[in-house]
Formats: structure tokens, C-alpha cells, sequence
């Protein structure tokens, strides 16, 4: 991490960009997502110090999208005590339009609302780990400026069904439309530099570059495509797959992304298994409302024709997308059951009993996905 921050791509040193500027800000991710800032924060104030900033110049915008339920208490969990105390950190709230300024439309047609005290500061510090992600190609980078800090009207509109529906909107494809809006969005902002780390199966930085906020994340976005994707030989009968541990496996919500792994190796008999812990349940009322009010085929046809987009309707489209041709057995504590199954999936205590329950036959061929959405498949 110290080596890439010393070797930015296409733009100085951090430390150079400090010295004209006149404040900065640190956007981070939130507590879904693994990265270790108690590492890499002391490592960017650092070099903003170098370059003549004081603490007090410098805030923490913590870019929760459309997440909700982001307290202090998450923060201080990845940040430890005394970083906390010691920083003005902002938890970005996407419908406070106090928040928020309007910054024109996109060339997708997508209003761009952006956080204001983004918008103002001098220098913008992001970052993110980069993994494949199963919408827009790759986390991190310019997403955690669109949807991190975004409007929920803007989040919407990148977020439409029209853009997830899209064929390049899959695991490992960095040319999408989502990706797009999310770059363009980074003309916005003053000055932008980027911090991009991949991590392995540990949470352990293995890779990182720093530097131009899209040259140097799809460096990373290479790195990661070198070491996660895998070419299956044959169309799995059943797949047991996962969410990749925690942080990432909170919630059945972030699950839908271990669910997809697979997708693009099925066969129309293909059995999935989840696996995930989910200590924080289900997470988004409005994705389990909008998955048990009708069957997987009836909703699908309902997000399509909807005129305008609804939050969460993203997770639920790939969902019903996957849920239409392949069934889906999730692992997971007992108090959940009654969730995975008025979201039309099958519950089951144990891999033992979803392989059961699967109708597993001698001869079958079963896909393990252990690492979940770390890895990039294809036939």
C-alpha cells in the first residue's frame, strides 16, 4: 500500500496535491465492505500531513449509497477508537438533501446530486477495495463516488432496470453502463485521487495502486481479474457457493451477489446453494417487501414495466432473474427461515441438508464457490 501510494499512476504524489489544496476529504466505504482503514487511513493523512494539511483540514465521508443503518459505532469497528475521536467523519445520507447538490445530468440522462461536502473540498481521497462486483463489473473506484455519495434520485437512475438488464452488467466486465455514469461522475469533483487495494480470502492487502481514480483502479480491476477468474470445463448440477465471509455476508441483501456468482455457468437444471451467516438479517425491508409480494416470474415482468425505479428493485431483479431458471437453497440461521422462504428460496440448516433437499444424484457435478464473489466465472 505504502509502495503504490509512493508511485501513483498518472497524477503526483498525494503529498504534491495536498500542498495546493486548501482542505481535503477521505470517502470511505461502509461497514459492508472489507477494507482495512485502520491501515490506510494513518497512511493518507500521512502523506497529507507531508504535504502541509493539518487533522483538521481533513474530514471522513463515509459513502453508504443507499445503505442505511450506518451508526458511529460501525465506524469506530474499522476505524478503532483514537482514529475516530481524532477526525470529523460525515455518515453520507443519500435522501438528506441538506447534503446534496445538483450538479446537472449525466450523458446516460441520470441527475447527478453528489454530497456537498464532497463537491467543495479541494482534494477528494478515495478509497475502496476492488472486487467483482455483480452489476458493475468491479466495487471500488469511481463507485464509491456514484452511488457512495450520491442522491437517491441519481442512484436510481444508474441503478435502472434498463442498466442491470444490460447483457455487460455482469461479474469481471468493467465496460458497463453503470461503470460509466459512475466515471463521468468523477469530473465533478475538483481534484480526485485514488487508493485501491485488493484483498485475499483473509482480508490481507495483496495489491495495490493509488493515483488516477479510473487509470489506476482498473490497474487493480486487472490485478484481480489475473487471480480470481476460472474457466469451468462443464455446467454444474448444483453449485455451492458464498458471500466470502464477513463483512460481506451481513445480510441476505448483500448475499444476492454470492447467489449470482454462478450465473453465467448454469445450466436450466442447475441447483444453487447459499451460504452466509447474515448476523444483520435481512437488512433492506424494501428488498424483502418487494420479494415476497409476488412470484419470482410476476415480479420480474413488474420491474421491467415499472416507469420509474424503486430501492432495492436492483437486488430483487437479479434475484427473480436467477430465481426463474434456478432454484436456491440458503444456509443460514433458523430465525431467517421464514425470510428465505417468502423470498421464494429454500431454507436448509446445513450444506448436508440443502444437498438433500437438492435431490444430489451419484455422477452429478457440483461447483464449489468458496470465495463467492471474489471469483470471476465463465464457460
Amino acid at each position: 500500500m505504502r509502495t503504490a501510494l509512493r508511485n501513483p499512476v498518472r497524477l503526483p504524489r498525494l503529498r504534491e496535491l495536498a500542498r495546493v489544496s486548501r482542505c481535503a476529504v477521505i470517502v470511505t466505504c461502509d461497514k459492508t465492505r472489507g477494507v482495512p482503514s485502520h491501515t490506510t487511513i494513518p497512511a493518507i493523512l500521512d502523506e497529507l500531513r507531508n504535504g502541509g494539511m493539518n487533522t483538521a483540514q481533513v474530514k471522513v465521508v463515509v459513502a453508504t449509497g443507499l445503505h442505511k443503518g450506518e451508526t458511529m459505532a460501525d465506524v469506530r469497528e474499522r476505524l478503532g477508537g483514537a482514529l475516530t475521536d481524532s477526525l470529523h467523519i460525515e455518515i453520507h445520507d443519500s435522501d438528506d438533501e441538506t447534503q446534496l447538490t445538483f450538479l446537472g445530468r449525466l450523458s446516460s440522462g441520470v441527475p447527478l446530486y453528489l454530497d456537498r461536502a464532497v463537491i467543495e473540498s479541494d482534494l477528494v481521497v478515495v478509497e475502496s477495495t476492488v472486487e467483482p462486483h455483480f452489476f458493475a463489473g468491479f466495487t471500488g473506484g469511481s463507485k464509491v463516488i456514484l452511488p457512495g455519495v450520491a442522491g437517491s434520485q441519481t442512484i436510481l437512475g444508474n441503478h435502472s432496470w434498463k442498466n442491470i438488464d444490460d447483457p455487460r452488467s455482469r461479474y469481471g466486465n468493467i465496460e458497463n453502463p453503470i461503470r460509466s455514469d459512475a466515471d463521468e461522475s468523477l469530473c465533478h469533483l475538483k481534484r480526485v485521487f485514488a487508493l485501491n487495494l485488493v484483498l485475499d480470502s483473509r482480508k490481507r492487502m495483496v495489491h495495490a495502486t493509488s493515483g488516477d481514480p479510473i487509470a489506476s483502479f482498473r490497474k487493480s480491476a486487472e490485478a484481480v481479474t489475473r487471480h480470481s477468474h476460472m474457466r469451468v470445463q462443464r455446467r454444474p448440477d448444483v453449485v455451492i457457493t458464498t458471500n466470502g465471509g464477513y463483512p460481506l455476508d451481513r445480510d441476505i441483501y448483500q448475499c444476492v451477489k454470492g447467489i449470482a456468482v454462478a450465473e453465467q455457468v448454469l445450466h436450466s437444471g442447475s441447483r444453487i446453494i447459499m451460504v452466509g451467516e447474515c448476523v444483520d438479517g435481512v437488512a433492506h425491508d424494501g428488498f424483502l417487501n418487494l420479494m415476497a409480494s409476488d412470484s419470482p416470474d410476476v415480479l420480474h415482468e413488474k420491474i421491467r414495466r415499472s416507469s420509474c425505479a424503486i430501492p432495492d428493485q436492483w437486488e430483487a431483479q437479479v434475484l427473480c432473474r436467477i430465481l426463474r431458471q434456478n432454484p436456491v437453497w440458503f444456509v443460514t440461521r433458523p430465525e431467517l427461515r421464514s425470510e428465505i422462504e417468502s423470498m421464494h428460496m429454500r431454507y436448509a440448516p446445513t450444506v448436508e441438508q440443502a444437498l438433500s433437499s437438492a435431490g444430489l444424484s451419484k455422477g452429478q457435478h457440483v461447483l464449489v464457490v468458496s470465495h463467492g464473489p471474489s471469483t470471476i466465472l465463465t464457460k
